[in-house]
Protein backbone atom coordinates (compact mmCIF):
# COMPACT_ATOMS: atom_id res chain seq x y z
CA UNK A 1 0.00 0.00 0.00
CA UNK A 2 2.97 2.44 0.51
CA UNK A 3 4.32 2.36 -2.64
CA UNK A 4 0.52 2.66 -3.96
CA UNK A 5 -0.12 5.75 -1.56
CA UNK A 6 3.27 7.70 -3.04
CA UNK A 7 1.90 7.08 -6.38
CA UNK A 8 -1.56 8.84 -4.58
CA UNK A 9 0.62 11.93 -3.08
CA UNK A 10 2.18 12.67 -6.42
CA UNK A 11 -0.58 12.56 -9.02
CA UNK A 12 -3.31 14.07 -6.50
CA UNK A 13 -1.61 16.05 -4.09
CA UNK A 14 -3.21 14.24 -1.85
CA UNK A 15 -2.53 13.07 2.14
CA UNK A 16 -3.44 9.94 3.29
CA UNK A 17 -5.18 9.71 6.75
CA UNK A 18 -4.07 6.44 8.62
CA UNK A 19 -6.94 4.81 10.81
CA UNK A 20 -4.53 5.70 13.86
CA UNK A 21 -4.55 9.74 12.25
CA UNK A 22 -8.28 9.79 11.52
CA UNK A 23 -10.69 12.08 13.22
CA UNK A 24 -14.36 12.96 13.44
CA UNK A 25 -13.72 16.07 11.98
CA UNK A 26 -11.52 14.56 9.83
CA UNK A 27 -13.87 11.96 8.06
CA UNK A 28 -15.12 13.82 5.33
CA UNK A 29 -12.17 15.97 4.47
CA UNK A 30 -11.46 15.99 0.60
CA UNK A 31 -8.19 16.80 0.41
CA UNK A 32 -7.14 13.59 1.79
CA UNK A 33 -7.76 9.89 1.35
CA UNK A 34 -8.84 7.66 4.42
CA UNK A 35 -7.58 4.39 4.52
CA UNK A 36 -9.46 1.73 6.31
CA UNK A 37 -6.85 -1.23 6.17
CA UNK A 38 -7.14 -3.30 9.07
CA UNK A 39 -3.70 -4.10 10.61
CA UNK A 40 -3.04 -7.62 9.53
CA UNK A 41 -3.05 -6.43 5.89
CA UNK A 42 -5.66 -8.62 4.86
CA UNK A 43 -8.57 -5.87 4.22
CA UNK A 44 -7.07 -3.22 2.27
CA UNK A 45 -8.63 0.05 1.14
CA UNK A 46 -9.14 3.35 0.91
CA UNK A 47 -11.44 6.13 0.20
CA UNK A 48 -11.28 9.83 -0.86
CA UNK A 49 -13.01 11.95 -3.37
CA UNK A 50 -11.20 12.06 -7.02
CA UNK A 51 -12.26 13.35 -10.58
CA UNK A 52 -14.27 10.82 -12.98
CA UNK A 53 -11.21 11.22 -15.44
CA UNK A 54 -8.62 10.62 -12.99
CA UNK A 55 -10.51 7.24 -11.82
CA UNK A 56 -10.85 5.95 -15.25
CA UNK A 57 -7.94 6.80 -16.83
CA UNK A 58 -5.21 6.37 -14.00
CA UNK A 59 -6.85 4.30 -10.98
CA UNK A 60 -8.39 1.27 -12.38
CA UNK A 61 -5.79 0.59 -14.77
CA UNK A 62 -3.52 0.23 -11.61
CA UNK A 63 -2.21 -3.62 -11.30
CA UNK A 64 -2.54 -2.89 -7.87
CA UNK A 65 -6.17 -2.15 -7.72
CA UNK A 66 -8.79 -4.65 -7.05
CA UNK A 67 -12.10 -2.90 -6.78
CA UNK A 68 -13.08 0.66 -7.67
CA UNK A 69 -16.41 1.59 -6.68
CA UNK A 70 -18.84 4.88 -6.26
CA UNK A 71 -19.32 5.51 -2.25
CA UNK A 72 -22.86 5.24 -1.74
CA UNK A 73 -25.33 5.64 0.96
CA UNK A 74 -26.81 2.58 2.95
CA UNK A 75 -29.19 2.76 5.29
CA UNK A 76 -31.15 0.97 8.15
CA UNK A 77 -34.04 -1.60 7.43
CA UNK A 78 -36.83 -1.41 9.30
CA UNK A 79 -40.50 -0.19 8.16
CA UNK A 80 -41.07 0.90 10.82
CA UNK A 81 -29.32 -24.35 34.12
CA UNK A 82 -32.93 -23.74 32.21
CA UNK A 83 -34.24 -19.85 32.32
CA UNK A 84 -37.52 -19.30 31.19
CA UNK A 85 -39.06 -15.75 30.71
CA UNK A 86 -42.84 -15.66 31.37
CA UNK A 87 -44.73 -13.06 29.34
CA UNK A 88 -41.93 -12.46 26.54
CA UNK A 89 -42.52 -10.48 23.84
CA UNK A 90 -44.04 -12.26 20.78
CA UNK A 91 -40.84 -12.43 18.81
CA UNK A 92 -38.57 -14.03 21.85
CA UNK A 93 -41.71 -16.52 22.77
CA UNK A 94 -41.94 -17.84 18.29
CA UNK A 95 -38.09 -18.65 18.23
CA UNK A 96 -38.20 -21.56 20.85
CA UNK A 97 -41.06 -23.46 19.21
CA UNK A 98 -41.85 -25.07 16.43
CA UNK A 99 -45.44 -23.93 15.52
CA UNK A 100 -48.33 -21.82 16.19
CA UNK A 101 -49.94 -21.47 18.99
CA UNK A 102 -47.34 -19.73 21.13
CA UNK A 103 -47.22 -21.18 25.23
CA UNK A 104 -46.31 -18.06 26.68
CA UNK A 105 -42.34 -18.61 27.76
CA UNK A 106 -39.02 -18.69 26.32
CA UNK A 107 -37.30 -21.27 26.72
CA UNK A 108 -33.03 -20.84 26.54
CA UNK A 109 -29.82 -22.09 28.15
CA UNK A 110 -28.68 -20.35 31.32
CA UNK A 111 -25.10 -19.36 29.69
CA UNK A 112 -27.42 -16.79 27.72
CA UNK A 113 -24.36 -15.94 25.17
CA UNK A 114 -22.11 -15.39 27.71
CA UNK A 115 -18.70 -14.43 26.87
CA UNK A 116 -19.91 -13.64 23.16
CA UNK A 117 -19.25 -10.17 21.74
CA UNK A 118 -21.94 -8.60 19.46
CA UNK A 119 -20.58 -6.02 17.44
CA UNK A 120 -23.63 -3.88 16.56
CA UNK A 121 -23.07 -2.23 13.35
CA UNK A 122 -25.64 0.87 13.53
CA UNK A 123 -26.74 4.18 14.82
CA UNK A 124 -25.18 3.59 17.59
CA UNK A 125 -26.17 1.95 21.49
CA UNK A 126 -28.15 4.04 24.16
CA UNK A 127 -25.35 2.65 26.61
CA UNK A 128 -27.12 3.27 30.17
CA UNK A 129 -30.65 1.87 29.31
CA UNK A 130 -31.52 -0.71 32.16
CA UNK A 131 -32.57 -3.35 29.34
CA UNK A 132 -28.47 -4.00 28.64
CA UNK A 133 -27.43 -3.60 32.50
CA UNK A 134 -24.28 -2.11 31.70
CA UNK A 135 -22.70 -4.71 29.39
CA UNK A 136 -22.26 -2.10 26.33
CA UNK A 137 -19.10 -1.16 25.39
CA UNK A 138 -18.04 1.63 23.03
CA UNK A 139 -16.32 0.67 19.94
CA UNK A 140 -15.71 3.23 17.15
CA UNK A 141 -17.42 5.86 15.70
CA UNK A 142 -17.56 6.28 11.62
CA UNK A 143 -19.68 8.40 10.03
CA UNK A 144 -19.01 11.59 9.02
CA UNK A 145 -21.07 14.29 11.38
CA UNK A 146 -21.60 11.93 14.23
CA UNK A 147 -20.14 13.19 17.50
CA UNK A 148 -20.33 9.67 19.47
CA UNK A 149 -21.71 6.51 19.60
CA UNK A 150 -24.36 7.66 21.39
CA UNK A 151 -27.84 6.81 19.45
CA UNK A 152 -29.42 9.84 18.06
CA UNK A 153 -31.90 7.58 16.07
CA UNK A 154 -33.03 4.72 18.05
CA UNK A 155 -33.07 2.24 15.63
CA UNK A 156 -29.66 1.03 17.19
CA UNK A 157 -30.42 0.66 20.39
CA UNK A 158 -33.80 -1.34 19.82
CA UNK A 159 -31.42 -4.13 17.17
CA UNK A 160 -28.81 -4.22 20.39
CA UNK A 161 -32.00 -4.88 22.94
CA UNK A 162 -33.48 -7.74 20.71
CA UNK A 163 -30.14 -9.61 20.51
CA UNK A 164 -28.58 -9.15 24.31
CA UNK A 165 -31.21 -6.90 26.07
CA UNK A 166 -31.77 -8.58 29.23
CA UNK A 167 -35.69 -7.97 29.42
CA UNK A 168 -36.49 -8.01 25.25
CA UNK A 169 -33.04 -10.38 24.43
CA UNK A 170 -32.63 -13.42 22.73
CA UNK A 171 -28.85 -13.76 23.77
CA UNK A 172 -29.03 -11.93 27.62
CA UNK A 173 -25.50 -12.15 29.04
CA UNK A 174 -23.69 -11.10 25.93
CA UNK A 175 -21.43 -8.10 25.33
CA UNK A 176 -22.71 -5.22 23.36
CA UNK A 177 -20.20 -3.48 21.58
CA UNK A 178 -21.38 -0.21 19.39
CA UNK A 179 -19.98 0.36 16.64
CA UNK A 180 -21.80 3.00 14.90
CA UNK A 181 -21.25 3.71 10.95
CA UNK A 182 -25.10 4.90 10.65
CA UNK A 183 -25.70 9.11 11.07
CA UNK A 184 -28.98 10.53 13.28
CA UNK A 185 -30.79 9.87 9.89
CA UNK A 186 -30.40 6.36 9.61
CA UNK A 187 -28.09 6.48 6.85
CA UNK A 188 -24.31 6.63 6.06
CA UNK A 189 -21.78 6.10 3.43
CA UNK A 190 -20.47 2.72 2.36
CA UNK A 191 -17.04 3.33 3.22
CA UNK A 192 -17.95 4.50 6.61
CA UNK A 193 -19.56 1.49 6.92
CA UNK A 194 -16.15 -0.62 5.50
CA UNK A 195 -13.90 1.25 7.95
CA UNK A 196 -16.59 0.38 10.58
CA UNK A 197 -15.85 -3.42 9.62
CA UNK A 198 -12.35 -3.13 9.40
CA UNK A 199 -12.02 -1.94 12.87
CA UNK A 200 -13.94 -5.18 14.05
CA UNK A 201 -11.36 -7.24 12.46
CA UNK A 202 -8.92 -5.23 14.09
CA UNK A 203 -10.23 -6.16 17.86
CA UNK A 204 -11.12 -9.49 16.62
CA UNK A 205 -7.67 -10.15 15.91
CA UNK A 206 -6.18 -8.47 18.68
CA UNK A 207 -8.46 -9.90 21.15
CA UNK A 208 -7.86 -13.06 23.62
CA UNK A 209 -11.70 -13.94 23.26
CA UNK A 210 -12.66 -15.02 19.66
CA UNK A 211 -16.53 -15.57 19.87
CA UNK A 212 -17.37 -12.86 17.70
CA UNK A 213 -20.40 -11.90 16.06
CA UNK A 214 -22.06 -9.37 13.93
CA UNK A 215 -25.03 -7.56 13.59
CA UNK A 216 -25.83 -5.02 9.99
CA UNK A 217 -29.34 -4.33 10.76
CA UNK A 218 -28.73 -2.39 7.17
CA UNK A 219 -28.36 -2.21 3.62
CA UNK A 220 -28.22 -0.66 0.15
CA UNK A 221 -27.55 -1.33 -3.59
CA UNK A 222 -25.29 -4.32 -4.51
CA UNK A 223 -21.21 -3.42 -3.53
CA UNK A 224 -18.47 -5.61 -4.59
CA UNK A 225 -16.40 -3.76 -2.21
CA UNK A 226 -18.52 -3.87 1.11
CA UNK A 227 -19.26 -7.88 0.29
CA UNK A 228 -15.34 -8.38 0.26
CA UNK A 229 -14.80 -6.54 3.66
CA UNK A 230 -17.93 -8.95 4.70
CA UNK A 231 -15.77 -11.48 3.60
CA UNK A 232 -12.75 -10.81 5.32
CA UNK A 233 -14.47 -10.98 8.53
CA UNK A 234 -16.10 -14.35 8.08
CA UNK A 235 -12.18 -15.57 7.11
CA UNK A 236 -10.93 -14.42 10.51
CA UNK A 237 -13.84 -16.46 12.11
CA UNK A 238 -16.10 -14.00 12.69
CA UNK A 239 -20.01 -14.81 12.24
CA UNK A 240 -21.94 -11.51 10.47
CA UNK A 241 -25.71 -11.67 10.11
CA UNK A 242 -27.22 -9.05 7.95
CA UNK A 243 -30.42 -7.99 6.89
CA UNK A 244 -31.73 -8.85 3.72
CA UNK A 245 -33.79 -5.84 3.05
CA UNK A 246 -36.93 -4.47 3.42
CA UNK A 247 -38.09 -3.85 -1.11
CA UNK A 248 -39.84 -7.05 -1.33
CA UNK A 249 -37.46 -8.32 -3.77
CA UNK A 250 -34.82 -10.73 -4.79
CA UNK A 251 -31.71 -9.98 -1.41
CA UNK A 252 -29.27 -11.03 -4.18
CA UNK A 253 -29.73 -7.35 -5.93
CA UNK A 254 -28.80 -5.55 -2.70
CA UNK A 255 -25.29 -5.44 -0.18
CA UNK A 256 -24.38 -6.93 2.01
CA UNK A 257 -27.24 -9.09 1.86
CA UNK A 258 -26.04 -10.66 -1.46
CA UNK A 259 -22.48 -11.81 0.44
CA UNK A 260 -22.21 -15.67 0.66
CA UNK A 261 -20.45 -15.55 3.75
CA UNK A 262 -23.15 -13.61 5.92
CA UNK A 263 -26.09 -15.32 7.03
CA UNK A 264 -28.50 -13.27 5.73
CA UNK A 265 -31.74 -12.61 7.35
CA UNK A 266 -35.53 -12.35 5.92
CA UNK A 267 -38.23 -11.27 8.61
CA UNK A 268 -41.83 -12.97 9.13
CA UNK A 269 -44.76 -12.02 10.40
CA UNK A 270 -46.21 -11.56 14.02
CA UNK A 271 -49.20 -13.24 14.45
CA UNK A 272 -48.42 -16.15 12.01
CA UNK A 273 -45.55 -17.41 10.13
CA UNK A 274 -46.42 -15.70 6.71
CA UNK A 275 -43.10 -13.56 4.88
CA UNK A 276 -43.64 -10.17 5.66
CA UNK A 277 -45.00 -8.15 3.17
CA UNK A 278 -41.79 -5.59 3.06
CA UNK A 279 -39.21 -8.74 3.67
CA UNK A 280 -37.12 -9.67 0.59
CA UNK A 281 -36.13 -13.54 -0.07
CA UNK A 282 -34.21 -15.65 -2.82
CA UNK A 283 -31.59 -18.04 -2.37
CA UNK A 284 -29.40 -15.23 -1.04
CA UNK A 285 -31.90 -15.37 2.23
CA UNK A 286 -30.38 -18.28 4.73
CA UNK A 287 -33.11 -18.11 7.25
CA UNK A 288 -36.38 -16.07 8.63
CA UNK A 289 -37.16 -14.54 11.52
CA UNK A 290 -39.60 -12.20 13.51
CA UNK A 291 -39.51 -8.97 12.03
CA UNK A 292 -43.05 -7.62 12.41
CA UNK A 293 -43.90 -4.98 15.89
CA UNK A 294 -40.43 -5.80 17.73
CA UNK A 295 -40.92 -4.23 20.71
CA UNK A 296 -37.51 -3.60 22.05
CA UNK A 297 -35.42 -0.37 23.96
CA UNK A 298 -35.83 3.11 22.76
CA UNK A 299 -33.48 5.83 23.52
CA UNK A 300 -35.72 8.94 25.18
CA UNK A 301 -34.94 7.39 28.58
CA UNK A 302 -33.16 4.53 30.26
CA UNK A 303 -36.52 2.77 30.57
CA UNK A 304 -38.24 3.78 27.13
CA UNK A 305 -39.29 1.37 24.57
CA UNK A 306 -39.90 1.43 21.10
CA UNK A 307 -42.00 -0.70 18.56
CA UNK A 308 -40.41 -1.17 15.16
CA UNK A 309 -40.60 -4.05 11.82
CA UNK A 310 -38.46 -4.77 9.21
CA UNK A 311 -35.21 -7.68 8.51
CA UNK A 312 -33.67 -4.79 10.84
CA UNK A 313 -35.67 -6.44 13.59
CA UNK A 314 -35.48 -10.17 12.41
CA UNK A 315 -31.14 -9.94 11.96
CA UNK A 316 -30.55 -9.08 15.60
CA UNK A 317 -32.92 -12.54 16.75
CA UNK A 318 -30.39 -14.71 14.73
CA UNK A 319 -27.09 -12.57 15.95
CA UNK A 320 -28.20 -13.17 19.28
CA UNK A 321 -28.78 -16.95 18.73
CA UNK A 322 -25.15 -17.44 17.40
CA UNK A 323 -24.12 -16.32 20.58
CA UNK A 324 -26.95 -18.96 22.23
CA UNK A 325 -25.04 -21.41 20.41
CA UNK A 326 -21.68 -20.19 20.91
CA UNK A 327 -21.76 -19.88 25.02
CA UNK A 328 -23.92 -23.39 24.75
CA UNK A 329 -22.07 -25.80 22.75
CA UNK A 330 -18.05 -23.58 21.64
CA UNK A 331 -17.01 -22.08 18.86
CA UNK A 332 -17.09 -23.05 14.87
CA UNK A 333 -15.72 -21.16 11.89
CA UNK A 334 -18.83 -19.31 10.24
CA UNK A 335 -19.81 -22.42 7.86
CA UNK A 336 -20.23 -24.63 9.91
CA UNK A 337 -21.54 -22.31 12.47
CA UNK A 338 -24.63 -21.60 9.64
CA UNK A 339 -24.86 -25.64 9.13
CA UNK A 340 -25.46 -25.86 12.75
CA UNK A 341 -27.89 -22.89 12.76
CA UNK A 342 -29.56 -24.29 9.95
CA UNK A 343 -29.91 -27.92 12.04
CA UNK A 344 -31.70 -26.47 14.91
CA UNK A 345 -33.94 -24.11 12.31
CA UNK A 346 -37.40 -25.05 11.72
CA UNK A 347 -38.09 -26.30 8.30
CA UNK A 348 -41.03 -25.56 5.70
CA UNK A 349 -43.29 -23.20 8.04
CA UNK A 350 -42.73 -19.92 6.33
CA UNK A 351 -45.46 -19.21 3.82
CA UNK A 352 -44.64 -17.09 1.22
CA UNK A 353 -47.07 -15.00 -0.88
CA UNK A 354 -46.06 -16.70 -4.73
CA UNK A 355 -44.71 -19.39 -6.58
CA UNK A 356 -41.63 -16.94 -7.18
CA UNK A 357 -40.73 -16.24 -3.86
CA UNK A 358 -41.25 -20.29 -2.37
CA UNK A 359 -39.25 -21.42 -5.75
CA UNK A 360 -36.09 -19.34 -4.82
CA UNK A 361 -36.41 -19.18 -0.93
CA UNK A 362 -35.13 -21.43 1.32
CA UNK A 363 -37.79 -22.42 4.12
CA UNK A 364 -35.98 -22.34 7.26
CA UNK A 365 -37.50 -20.41 10.18
CA UNK A 366 -35.03 -19.36 13.34
CA UNK A 367 -35.01 -21.74 16.48
CA UNK A 368 -33.05 -21.12 19.54
CA UNK A 369 -31.51 -24.25 21.03
CA UNK A 370 -32.45 -25.87 23.52
CA UNK A 371 -31.51 -25.18 27.33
Amino acid sequence: MESHYDWLTNEQNKCVEKKSDQSINSINNKNCVKDFSSQDGKLKGYSGWFTKEFVINELMKRKDVDIVEKDQIMSIKYVVPRDIQNTPREGLDRIDETKFPLDGEYSFPDSAGQGVNIFVVDTGIRKTHKDFGGRVKSGGVFCDGCESDDDENGHGTNCASIAAGKTFGVAKKATLISVRVLNAKGSGQNSEIINGLSFILDQHNNAKNKNSVVSMSLGGPRSDALNKAVRELTDAGIHVVVAAGNEGQDACQSSPASEPSAITVGATEDKNDNIADFSNFGKCVEIYAPGRNIKAAGIKNDADTSTLSGTSQATPHVAGTLALIIAQSGNKIPSQMATTLDGLSTKNTVVFKNDRQKNSSKNSFLRVPAP
